[in-house]
């Protein structure tokens, strides 16, 4: 099936997807008569999910105030967790049948447990996930993917075959390839997509099936080259950190609208979700075990300690291969394990004479007029 329109209608339409990001999970269970689990970003094994035919769905940071949550979770917890927490709260996570948590992350922890009082009616699972790359990970990782699958197996009352988790990981694949297109053809013309649609594109395929997902981005591959767009000078950027909720559209807005020109990334909402695919040769479980541990050498992560990778270095790599000019770090608040990290980046930016800026993202609304002048200030600066 294609899918008709222009690229901006094609952009349109995810962009009404991402603006109520569930809607679609809601209409697939009420369609299939399957089920939903929801699951934290950012490591966990949707394509085993799927081969379970059970829709698996990110959970989203919502634009709604902190309210009914607060009764349930620290306010000194990232604005994703406190946000997940609220929407629970508040009854908009009743339709999922099941949610993941892990371990990589100790606001996760506590945000798996605390779903697991307000969702009631939903299966609690839980996916071990070590931090280090030690000569027995792979096989923990593994045989943690195995107790995962039981669970998933007693949830949905049908046995999950290698080869429905092969044909997953072919779909998913499928769908990282042609996102990475995307940034092929951005790389070459850095107008044609703009960083909100950027991350729009990744956001829904985060919420909605993925097969689906990979005919709405055949079609849009298709006309985005004759998409009009005007090209006009700018300071070329490249964008870090975000690592579990989508960085807010209004940060990415002012820095293109400071005279900036986004030429990569490594946001979860963008080339990190995608960067790395499963191998489709190895046994199944293993190769969504050793995705976890390889993708970490394409896009360093900070929830993983890999003395083989060097996130610092990964950044002057990354400056140099897109010929960026500036750096901006968009950091969440209260987010530990970006905060542990970021003390030797800004030391290894200074020597290598790459300018940055630092801006701590909160859930709540900041001075939007404040962080312009910020911004601008930064991108203007010689």
């Amino acid at each position: 099936m294609k899918i008709k329109g222009s690229a901006d209608e094609i952009l349109n339409n995810l962009a009404e997807i991402t603006d109520q990001p569930y809607e679609k999970a809601k209409e697939w269970k009420k369609l299939s008569g399957s089920k939903v689990i929801g699951l934290f970003p950012m490591h966990f094994p949707e394509e085993l999910i799927h081969a379970a035919r059970i829709l698996p769905v990110l959970l989203q940071e919502s634009d709604e105030p902190v309210t009914a949550g607060h009764a349930y979770y620290y306010p000194f917890f990232c604005g994703l967790s406190r946000s997940v927490i609220d929407q629970a709260a508040k009854g908009y996570l009743d339709f999922l049948d099941g949610f993941m948590a892990g371990d990589y992350c100790i606001q996760v922890v506590g945000a798996g447990e605390v779903l697991g009082v307000l969702l009631r009616k939903a299966n609690s699972m839980f996916f071990r996930l070590p931090v280090g790359n030690q000569s027995w990970t792979l096989a923990d990782i593994t045989q943690g993917l195995k107790e995962i699958k039981r669970d998933i197996e007693t949830f949905s009352g049908e046995e999950i075959s290698d080869e429905a988790i092969r044909e997953s990981i072919r779909i998913y694949n499928m769908n990282r390839g042609l996102i990475r297109k995307l940034y092929e053809i951005k790389s070459l013309n850095p107008w044609i997509l703009n960083s909100r649609e950027i991350v729009t594109i990744i956001k829904s395929s985060m919420v909605i099936p993925k097969d689906e997902h990979n005919t709405i981005l055949t079609s849009l591959l298709q006309v985005l080259p004759n998409r009009k767009v005007s090209q006009k000078e700018g300071v070329r950027v490249f964008v870090s950190g975000s690592l579990c909720g989508a960085p807010k559209y209004d940060i990415l807005s002012m820095i293109e609208q400071s005279g900036a020109i986004v030429v990569g990334d490594d946001l979860f909402h963008g080339y990190r979700y995608v960067s790395t695919d499963i191998n489709e040769e190895m046994e199944p479980l293993e190769a969504i075990a050793a995705h976890y541990l390889e993708k970490n050498k394409d896009v360093p992560c900070p929830t993983r300690c890999d003395p083989t990778t060097d996130w610092p270095q990964y950044l002057i790599d990354s400056m140099r291969k897109h010929e960026a000019e500036k750096l901006v770090i968009l950091m969440a608040k209260y987010c530990e394990p970006h905060m542990f990290f970021y003390p030797d980046i800004k030391e290894a930016l200074e020597k290598a004479g790459i300018p940055h800026l630092l801006i701590e993202m909160e859930h709540e609304v900041v001075s939007l007029e404040a962080l312009r002048t910020r911004i601008e200030a930064f991108i203007e600066m010689k």
